[in-house]
């Protein structure tokens, strides 16, 4: 009897284990993932859109609003590199300001042409309060602009976009998968 028993649990246990695996989270790194660093992120990020990469810098801001991005940056802070909350990471903390993370991410790429900065601009107009619509930065005070310090930066992103000669400007950022702070 015990026997029977045992042949008819063992497959449940298996079957339920099978099943209760719960969603995967990708941490170890695929073989295509492309080691990126801060300093020579600008000139790279066009060569890795939508693949996986993996980054190490110093947190120099979190978001206030809701802490859904955090920039990153390595010595001298001139150039910084935005990082958005993944499918895995509720937000990020303002306690990891200062701390050297390594993270790794799928590399994104926003687009900014004619249209979006003139629906970013009817947005501004329209309430100038939401923070949910434009491109955030790591500037000191960019969450408490006003809409004339939005509608300036919106006019020199005109400025950049018609001395670029293109039809659009790209802003890139990594959306992390998974990140860890090194002692």
């Amino acid at each position: 009897m015990i026997k029977k028993l045992f042949l008819f649990i063992l497959p449940c246990v298996f079957i339920a284990a099978s099943c209760n695996q719960g969603p995967k989270v990708a941490e170890t790194p695929k073989a295509d993932t492309v080691t990126m660093a801060v300093k020579s992120f600008i000139d790279s990020a066009g060569k890795h859109v939508d693949k996986p990469v993996r980054i190490e810098g110093t947190v120099l801001h979190t978001c206030k609003h809701g802490g859904k991005r955090m920039f990153l940056a390595d010595g001298s802070d001139s150039i910084t590199v935005e990082v958005t909350t993944g499918a895995n990471i509720a937000k990020f903390d303002e306690s990891l300001i200062g701390s050297r993370v390594k993270l790794l991410g799928v590399l994104k790429e926003e687009r900014v042409d004619a249209k979006y900065l003139n629906e970013w601009e009817a947005q501004v107009k329209k309430d100038a309060a939401d923070h949910t619509t434009g491109l955030h930065t790591a500037t000191k005070g960019h969450e408490d602009q006003g809409a004339k310090e939005t509608l300036d930066q919106i006019n020199s992103l005109r400025d950049d976009l018609k001395k670029s000669g293109k039809d659009h400007l790209s802003f890139y950022s990594i959306e992390a998968i998974s990140f860890s702070v090194i002692k």
